[in-house]
């Protein structure tokens, strides 16, 4: 018989489940209060203590998902607004429109766009067929179709949701797993392999991963110039490097019985979302390659990169690659949560609680030292929480470390977010690569370990040697 506690835990958050929601935001919120009033350092200003209760209550909710993570980014933005200054709630703060203005950050256009490219992939089946093409030229020896694989979603990554591309990549092998003996280990190679590229391609563009373009907003925050070609100059070589890395791992640590593989391709999903015309096809080619192209060379023409971005979503509505249900389909909580953090990371600046917390930790003098420190700190949090909710709180905290050193730490920081592989629920890619069947939690652990020690050193060193 089930223990009766545990059973009446389950029957009550089935039967209960606001209860339940309400019990911890309510936990979460009494919490904050008191870790805030026990970690408050003596002189600190009333906006700055009010910050501070802000940083660990949205952390809470955060790591204990009380709540969505987007709403998390609402509950930071309003409380910003209403709370910063004065708990009165008739007293708003000054800034405001700053605290709002984050929606419209030129950050926000690029991931938007970014967003739209993809769609358009996915709605016109591009991203299908590139797939499947690229793959047919690793010929048929199981390593080689497990490089192609990485590599395909690597790449993909940079400038699709990773979980996008997952679920994409998941559905391309799954005729190529089917006949094989489920119990041999190339299998397991296949998914933790896509799993980990996606997660770790998501570091070669601005708008490969939403901890990037937190880091892009701090940057700019912080007055430093920084582009879409700089960030790949270091994001590419740190996503193929790890990639590399990890298919070597599993290359050698789990041995195929096979020797080669025939590649069965099987047929894109039909839906209405589909539109896999030649003539939307072409479209989305040629538009693809024009906005890339644009942001790559945004310092040679002048054009920012935010206002390229609206190419996509013009050419794409106009043309109806993209439709009014696609819009509906666009992953809008993630642009809210990357506001929430950009606006978490101006009240912890302006409220000046990111330099007083910098004051109260010991710092190593060794600049590579603390970054690699900062970047292990954030593979750790995004392991048991959202990546972006870990890489807002942590990236305006680390250039308050080193204020000079600002581009550097906000760059280690946001790259380190895609590194965290640990657990099934680190990444929502770990979590469809679970879901297959094939994996189990143990499985993740040496990569997650590998990757989640190395890949901050790496980026550290490849920061300071393109950017120090």
């Amino acid at each position: 018989m089930a223990d009766s506690r545990f059973a009446a835990a389950r029957q009550w958050g089935k039967r209960w489940p606001a209860l339940r929601k309400a019990a911890w935001f309510t936990g979460m919120f009494v919490l904050a209060l008191v870790l805030a009033k026990l970690l408050q350092p003596a002189g600190l200003s009333p906006s700055a203590a009010n910050a501070l209760f802000l940083l660990l209550f949205a952390a809470a909710l955060w790591i204990s998902e009380a709540i969505p993570p987007f709403a998390v980014s609402i509950l930071i933005i309003g409380f910003a607004i209403y709370f910063i200054d004065s708990v009165q709630f008739t007293q708003i703060s000054a800034d405001w429109q700053k605290y709002l203005a984050t929606w419209s950050s030129p950050v926000i256009w690029i991931m938007l766009g970014g967003f739209f490219l993809a769609m358009g992939a996915q709605v016109t089946g591009f991203d299908r067929s590139f797939s499947k093409h690229v793959l047919s030229y690793f010929g048929q020896k199981p390593y080689n179709i497990l490089l192609g694989c990485m590599m395909i979603t690597g790449v993909l990554s940079m400038f699709m949701s990773n979980t996008a591309t997952t679920a994409m990549m998941v559905a391309i092998l799954a005729p190529i797993v089917k006949p094989l003996d489920a119990k041999d280990p190339f299998i397991k190679a296949m998914f933790l392999g896509v799993a980990a590229a996606a997660t770790i391609g998501g570091m070669g563009t601005v708008i490969g991963s939403p901890p990037n373009a937190i880091a892009l907003g701090i940057i700019q925050n912080n007055g430093i110039g920084f582009s879409f070609l700089q960030w790949m100059l270091l994001g590419v070589p740190a996503a193929i490097v790890l990639i590399l890395a990890v298919w070597l791992i599993l290359k050698s640590t789990h041995k195929s019985q096979y020797t080669a593989l025939d590649l069965v391709h099987g047929t894109p999903p039909a839906n209405g979302n589909h539109r896999n015309t030649l003539t939307s096809r072409v479209i989305v080619v040629i538009t693809f390659s024009l906005t890339i192209g644009l942001w790559l060379t945004s310092t040679v023409h002048n054009i920012p990169v935010a206002v390229v971005s609206f190419l996509p979503i013009v050419i794409f509505t106009v043309s109806g690659v993209v439709t009014a249900h696609d819009l509906r389909l666009l992953p809008w909580d993630t642009l809210i949560l990357v506001a929430g953090g950009l606006t978490l990371g101006i009240v912890l600046s302006d409220t000046g609680l990111a330099t007083v917390l910098v004051s109260n930790i010991p710092i190593f003098e060794n600049t590579l030292i603390m970054l690699v420190l900062m970047g292990w700190i954030t593979t750790l949090l995004s392991n048991i929480m959202s990546n972006t909710a870990a890489a807002s709180i942590l990236i305006p905290v680390g250039a308050g470390f080193m204020p000079d050193k600002a581009l550097l730490v906000s760059l280690v920081v946001g790259l380190s977010a895609s590194t965290a592989l640990f657990l099934p629920i680190s990444t929502p890619p770990n979590a469809i690569a679970f879901s297959t069947g094939f994996l189990k939690q143990k499985d993740f652990r040496r990569l997650g370990i590998i990757v989640g020690l190395a890949g901050p050193i790496l980026v550290a060193l490849l920061g300071i040697l393109l950017y120090d």
